[in-house]
């Protein structure tokens, strides 16, 4: 259950005399005992998912408990309160009305279903009070006669109390606001107002959508936080139930960090752990030199898996100790195609499940072959500057995990320069992360084109933060080629699983940069995508929608061209040819993947001929 919740709830519990709760399905234990202290009664519907329709087995549970002289109807589609509600509610209380709300009831809102944003037909309502003069006579009951959608049932009620005679006011002037829906597009002027709620969609809309209206996630946040709301429980609470891409876009979750400690004592007392695995000798003197920036009393485990590539690192590691004082561990692991991760999450399975560090670092240094000399070394610079630029950012670094307790990991943005993640980076491995994600009860939605992910493998994080991932014993033979046929590549799985793994756990992640790859990478990704939208027409929101209707478009030959002209001009075409389309798809997937693996074969295989030979 989220915590924004029950911060609502203990607000509720204390203004009410009673407290209803009302629950799609039957509640977990856990969730039930938490609700036990704060409820008077709970009710768990039949529906599957959220009905306004529910609304009226909770007022005649309150009306069973005896004389009341307001209900209120409300739900979890608010953050809140922001602020103190007191002087609201004792205006409203001192008024001779028969209802009073809050906001316009919202309007359907636009959805974007196969950008993983399906459509809500029914929300909780905002803030909605009835007085007991709606319930002394036919009006209550008469209401719910109207043959309307559950979904449109709030904004009939105020229209139809009107023409029974009763009276109605709005406890706030919103008429000079977005009249349409203030709620989404108009939350900083409410909260200027007075109002102490945040309309969730603020925080949970597809960030394009936000985006094109000015809807800005993280200014909104802080203007909770100044006004009392518990930053780090939003963030918290948001990464369990939003796609954590979207999440980081729409809060703004990137941190753009100094070489400049901006408090020289900042994360003094923080333990770190470091876990490198290494099999490519060249630049590790340069990991080395930075591994110098750490706190004093760093515990550095080195993994490798060959054992004169350990002789050599066991020498030049120990003059290294002797420079600092840090301390290391070298370990030699069985080869296996998972390298880095499987060393990592196998063996260094002690050091990431214990509690001795309040942050573990992944580093590593392998050599692929398929890169060029120039990827290859902008893709170490991207990596080890971001994450381990200078002393005083790494303080800086480790300084957001002590001012932020609910911060899970923090990793380089996705990197885009050399690279053709972007639009791809699941990289076919979607069913596999829905899959894992069933078995280890991660209930996180994953983002539906890349996942917010440690592309490279490299990160800090909590220990904590990794306790779902980590909960499965992991064994080298996991990641063998006869279990791809389960995992996929698991590797690269788990480097993407790992962002919905934090949220699961309670926490968030953060992506940060130095001030040279901000300057760097905002600059290319303005122009490329400047050049990518040139030849589509509207706003972002709408150039994205059209295109992901129109569909894949390979290469742009002719099959391909003929088929999106389908998808988007003639649908129900589409769909009577979709089997066959998908069983060709599937058949030249195979085929890629068969020469992926290929390719894959011949490179590990001159990379275990390079360790052999060093």
């Amino acid at each position: 259950m989220e915590e924004t919740s029950l911060i609502a709830l203990r607000f509720l519990r204390a203004a009410a005399s009673t407290l209803v709760v009302l629950h799609p399905g039957p509640l977990d234990s856990e969730v039930r005992g938490a609700l036990g202290s704060l409820a008077d009664e709970i009710v768990e519907t039949n529906d599957e998912v959220f009905s306004s329709e529910s609304y009226r087995e909770g007022v005649d549970c309150v009306l069973r408990r005896g004389d009341v002289d307001e209900v209120l109807l409300t739900g979890d589609s608010w953050f809140g309160p922001v602020g103190d509600p007191a002087p609201l509610l004792a205006r409203m209380d001192g008024t001779d009305l028969d209802a009073w709300d809050l906001l316009p009831p919202a309007p359907p809102r636009e959805a974007f279903p196969d950008e993983g944003f399906p459509a809500v037909s029914d929300r909780p309502w905002f803030f909605t009070a009835l007085r007991r003069s709606v319930f002394a006579t036919d009006v209550w009951n008469g209401w719910w006669e109207l043959p309307v959608a559950a979904g449109d049932r709030e904004r009939h009620l105020l229209p139809f109390l009107a023409d029974a005679g009763l009276v109605h006011e709005r406890a706030y002037a919103t008429e000079h606001l977005h009249s349409h829906d203030p709620g989404l597009f108009a939350p900083e002027d409410l909260l200027e107002l007075g109002v102490p709620f945040v309309d969730r969609a603020v925080f949970t809309s597809y960030p394009p959508f936000l985006d094109r209206f000015a809807v800005l996630g993280q200014e909104i946040a802080r203007s909770m936080s100044r006004r009392g709301y518990p930053l780090e429980v939003l963030h918290a609470s948001l990464s369990s139930c939003v796609p954590p891409k979207a999440l980081n876009t729409n809060l703004g979750l990137l941190s753009v960090l100094s070489d400049v400690a901006e408090d020289e004592e900042a994360a003094s007392s923080i333990s770190v752990g470091v876990v490198v695995h290494i099999s490519d000798m060249d630049g590790v003197d340069e990991l080395l030199h930075r591994l110098r920036f750490l706190p004093p009393n760093a515990s550095v485990f080195v993994t490798t898996t060959e054992g004169v590539t350990a002789a050599r690192l066991e020498g030049m590691l120990e003059a290294w100790a002797t420079t600092n004082s840090h301390t290391y561990e070298l370990r030699v692991t069985p080869h296996s195609p998972g390298r880095d991760m499987a060393d990592f999450f196998v063996g260094c399975r002690d050091v990431i499940q214990s509690d001795q560090f309040d942050v573990v670092i992944k580093l590593h240094m392998r050599r692929a072959h398929w890169k060029t000399m120039n990827r290859l070394r902008y893709f170490r610079r991207y990596q080890f500057d971001n994450l381990l630029s200078s002393p005083g950012y790494v303080r800086n670094v480790l300084a957001l995990f002590e001012k932020e307790d609910r911060l899970g990991a923090v990793f380089p943005p996705m990197i885009h320069i050399g690279y053709s993640t972007m639009g791809r980076g699941w990289a076919l491995l979607e069913r596999q992360a829905a899959r894992l994600s069933e078995s280890l009860g991660i209930r996180v939605p994953l983002d539906a084109v890349s996942p917010l992910a440690p592309y490279g493998g490299m990160w800090i994080a909590r220990p904590a933060a990794f306790r779902v991932l980590t909960q499965r014993r992991w064994g080298f033979s996991d990641y063998s080629r006869r279990m791809e046929r389960r995992y996929g590549h698991l590797a690269h799985l788990q480097e993407r699983m790992v962002s919905a793994a934090v949220g699961q756990a309670g926490y968030y992640c953060r992506t940060v940069l130095n001030f040279t790859h901000a300057e760097i990478g905002y600059t290319a990704l303005e122009y490329k995508v400047d050049q990518m939208f040139s030849t589509t027409r509207g706003w972002p929101v709408e150039q994205i929608r059209f295109l992901h209707r129109a569909g894949y478009t390979g290469y742009g030959g002719t099959v391909a061209l003929v088929r999106m002209y389908v998808r988007t001009n003639h649908p129900r075409i589409a769909e009577a040819f979709r089997p066959a389309y998908r069983l060709a798809l599937r058949a030249h997937r195979v085929l890629s993947a068969g020469r992926r693996v290929a390719s894959r074969l011949r490179s590990e295989g001159r990379d275990d001929e390079r360790e052999t030979t060093t």
